[in-house]
């Protein structure tokens, strides 16, 4: 009987033995199938992650550079908005440069290019037709005279140009560059030492001509500039 009991233990033993080895076989065999199957998630995923990626990246770069061009671009025409133009086409040449003309000149009175004694023609040649005309009466005989834009000149009937006046600030008179409104100072610095000077007159002799500048007795500024014949009829 302790015979038999023996040989069932040991039958025992070996079939536990097999049923282990097998078990373990079985685990050892689905073990790489969970690290294939883990794996090849994990590269499901991996790929999946890395098609995203790229196309967050491609989309920054995308946005990005189209940004900062829309700065630069509105920063430049700020710049170009602000910056000097270098066309001088529409700057007159003459701009910024002194007028050279010359000083009265007693021998050849002339104010405003035009000179005492001038015809009538003449003088319409030069400056063009009057903007009016009228007679103003005169001790020997009425005067004709044409009125330009901010001067008048009267013609005598016998012997032409009798005066010019200029009233206007904006008429160059051909003197040195003095016009009405500047100070009485800057006309004896330009023209030099008057023949005569009172708070109201600053006055220059001329030959058959005299050349006289009204002053403001207040303000000591120009009011008009007229030259006139004293020539005896």
């Amino acid at each position: 009987m302790n015979f038999t009991y023996r040989k069932a233990c040991i039958a025992l033993v070996l079939f536990t033995v097999v049923l282990s080895g097998c078990g373990s076989k079985s685990n050892e065999a689905s073990a790489p199938t969970q690290v294939a199957a883990a794996n090849a998630g994990s590269d499901a995923n991996s790929q999946q992650g890395s098609t995203d990626l790229p196309t967050k990246s491609t989309d920054t770069k995308d946005v990005l550079p189209q940004s900062g061009k829309n700065k630069l671009e509105i920063s430049s025409s700020k710049e170009a908005g602000n910056a000097p133009s270098k066309d001088k086409s529409n700057t007159p040449k003459s701009q910024g440069k002194k007028v050279d003309e010359p000083a009265f000149d007693p021998e050849h009175p002339k104010l405003c290019n035009i000179a005492l004694f001038d015809t009538k023609d003449s003088v319409v040649k030069k400056l063009g037709k009057p903007t009016d005309q009228y007679t103003m009466d005169n001790e020997d005989s009425p005067l004709q005279v044409y009125e330009y834009q901010g001067f008048t000149v009267g013609f005598h009937p016998s012997h032409g140009v009798e005066f010019i006046e200029v009233s206007d600030k904006g008429i160059a008179t051909g003197l040195r560059g003095i016009r009405v409104n500047n100070h009485a100072d800057h006309i004896i610095k330009a023209l030099g030492k008057p023949n005569s000077e009172t708070e109201y007159v600053i006055s220059y002799e001329a030959k058959d001509g005299l050349l006289k500048i009204d002053i403001d007795p207040m303000t000591r500024l120009v009011q008009s500039i007229k030259l006139f014949s004293t020539k005896a009829v």
